[in-house]
């Protein structure tokens, strides 16, 4: 006998961080899943995923099989805010970040580059589209219309059998973290807030990878969300209670304070630490965040400043320099003289989130 419905499968067990963000391909608004990407450990290629894109030309380029993107004359390079090198192009509206600064690379220099680096993303792209095998994600700004999504997927399914994760921003109506199916071939997902525009740094990975583990589980008709494969053990670790108190004013970001050296690091790798932080009842601080110092951070929570009395759990994360074996930690704090905060609990491990490889 043939069963009407087919048994959902277990969820794979084992699945890294990068792994299963590695599943999906950005197509916009902006570089914000990206970055989240780059959080979990990769940074694989992709034509919009560092880009800005809105709807109407995404899906006009889509219709049109990306024929003039990186055409001649589409491309601009211009010089954006600290120098750093964007181009645009002027055929669809699409603008991303080279990597690149000036003076140190000229725009005349860059365009052959960006051009070539176009047209193989773009050949790529369509290639993945007809194929249909990756999970395709929307993130959408506030004011994009459910009918300018299905636009851009009856675009996308013209090419192959894509599937569309649109992600939305809780608004008090969804509850946040939910993915459900709105139709053949998209799901529409919720995140708690999306980083501001101005600091797409801010990606909350933990929630990115909470929507797209759902969005993997339906998917591919899994029970559940597939387990997360957990970091090893701590390489660094301090269980005992400490309280650290400002010596003078600091102003934000703040100053490190309570720095401990740590060892036994492997290079080129993601590492992150972690604490718990009590703010007490008075505390008159700013900001209250873990670092590495002189390390570009990775995913990160700071303390919540609203939260008095009470344990939370802070951490920060970043990827070591090949050769570096070794870091300092500490506590960012800044507020007036005096600003104390506990700890407890330290831990540094390999990673792209506490407890997660």
């Amino acid at each position: 006998m043939i069963p009407l419905f087919r048994q959902a499968s277990p969820a794979p067990a084992g699945l890294t961080a990068g792994a299963l963000l590695g599943a999906f391909e950005s197509l916009g608004d902006n570089c914000e899943f990206g970055i989240a990407q780059r959080y979990a450990g990769i940074d694989p290629l992709g034509l919009f995923r560092l880009s800005s894109a809105p709807i109407a030309d995404l899906t006009h380029a889509v219709e049109t099989r990306f024929a003039h993107y990186g055409g001649p004359g589409d491309i601009e390079v211009r010089v954006g805010a600290g120098g750093y090198l964007f181009c645009h192009s002027r055929r669809y509206g699409f603008a991303y970040h080279t990597g690149d600064t000036a003076p140190r690379t000229t725009p005349a220099a860059l365009l052959d580059r960006e051009v070539r680096r176009v047209a193989y993303l773009k050949e790529r792209l369509l290639a993945d589209l007809a194929a249909g095998d990756k999970i395709l994600v929307r993130k959408g700004p506030p004011g994009e219309s459910e009918a300018a999504v299905r636009r851009l997927l009856a675009a996308l399914r013209a090419i192959g059998p894509a599937t569309l994760l649109r992600v939305c921003a809780e608004d008090g109506r969804v509850e946040s973290g939910r993915v459900v199916w709105c139709g053949e071939g998209l799901m529409q997902g919720t995140l708690p807030h999306f980083a501001p525009y101005a600091a797409a740094t801010d990606a909350d990975l933990a929630s990115w990878l909470a929507v797209c583990g759902r969005a993997y589980a339906l998917r591919h008709s899994l029970v559940a969300p597939p387990p997360l494969a957990p970091s090893g053990p701590p390489v660094f670790s301090a269980p005992g209670e400490t309280r650290h108190v400002l010596p003078a004013a600091a102003p934000e970001p703040g100053i490190l304070v309570g720095p401990q050296p740590v060892a036994g690091l492997r290079p080129n790798r993601l590492h992150v630490v972690s604490a718990e932080i009590r703010l007490p009842e008075d505390f008159s601080g700013t900001r209250a965040a873990l670092a590495f110092a002189d390390a570009a951070l990775h995913a990160r929570r700071d303390a919540d400043p609203t939260r008095r009395g009470i344990w939370q759990t802070v951490y920060a994360a970043t990827r070591t320099r090949k050769r570096q074996s070794e870091a300092t930690i500490g506590l960012m704090l800044a507020g007036p003289a005096g600003t104390a905060v506990d700890m407890r609990d330290w831990r540094v491990t390999e990673g792209c989130l506490p407890g997660l490889a």
